[in-house]
């Protein structure tokens, strides 16, 4: 996709956050805007922000963790742009809890993180390659997709299953000689609120979520940042997306490790 002026980006997560980022940067070059979130009031306050910028932009609250509800947004995205080109499965949440922690965490960060993306590919990707025209996929995973972090245990397995879909889907476009080009984002600390991604957790009072802790951290992207990034990836029709690379040269000491039979890397944020 080196050309994206005119061209249709579908985003979830939409509303804030690398998501929000995205819209931002992917308006500015001329792109039309589809937003989902399941988050209402930012959904509104975003599209009016992008509608101010001059960007054409339409939002649909969407709970990733439904794949009706995911298909709805798909109809929606055809029935107002008539294509779909750029599809960002973005939304993520994390909790933080032990290997063997709650089921009912580890459930419901499986359903947004993984079943999320599964959802966006399944409800957009057939429709892309019936129209044959170009396109490209962009699934967020995370450095907990290359590394294994400990204490968002859950976080980690659903990001590494987002790594490994996004290959297997990469070849399976490969193989059919297809148009279509996907990516994997895989980003340290970033300036959003997920750690506050309990409060769109069923049956927490958002007014009791605290999260904000990266102020100060060195390796701090802004989601701006991050978008240019994956703007220019996209163009580039690029796979890997690692903004912070030492996180690149780390997954790289652990792949060597496995073959010298050795323990796990620790992943080292710089703070």
């Amino acid at each position: 996709m080196e050309n994206v002026d005119g061209q249709v980006a579908v985003i979830t997560g939409g509303a804030s956050g690398i998501g929000f980022g995205f819209a931002r940067s992917f308006g500015a070059a001329g792109m039309k805007l589809m937003l989902g979130d399941i988050e209402a009031a930012a959904l509104a306050t975003a599209e009016a922000d992008l509608s101010s910028a001059g960007y054409d932009v339409e939002t649909f609250v969407v709970d990733v963790t439904d794949a009706a509800a995911v298909d709805a947004f798909a109809d929606a995205t055809y029935s107002r742009f008539g294509a779909a080109h750029l599809i960002c499965n973005n939304a993520g949440v994390v909790e933080r809890h032990e290997a063997w922690g709650s089921l009912e965490d580890w459930k419901w960060v499986i359903d947004v993180d993984l079943w999320g993306v599964i959802h966006g590919v399944h409800s957009f990707v057939p429709r892309m390659r019936e129209a044959g025209a170009p396109g490209h996929i962009v699934n967020t995973a995370s450095t907990a997709g290359i590394l294994g972090f400990p204490g968002i245990s859950s976080y980690v397995a659903a990001k590494h299953a987002v790594v490994g879909l996004s290959q297997s889907l990469f070849h399976e476009f490969a193989m059919e000689n297809s148009p279509l080009g996907v990516s994997v984002l895989c980003p340290g600390v970033v300036d959003t609120n997920i750690n506050s991604s309990t409060r769109n957790r069923p049956g927490v009072d958002p007014a009791t979520v605290d999260g904000k802790m990266f102020t100060g951290w060195t390796e701090v992207l802004t989601p701006e940042q991050v978008a240019e990034i994956v703007l220019a990836a996209v163009q580039a029709k690029q796979f890997w997306i690692l903004p912070h690379e030492h996180y690149g040269e780390q997954a790289l000491a652990n792949a060597e490790g496995r073959v010298a039979k050795a323990d796990p890397v620790m992943p080292q944020v710089r703070r």
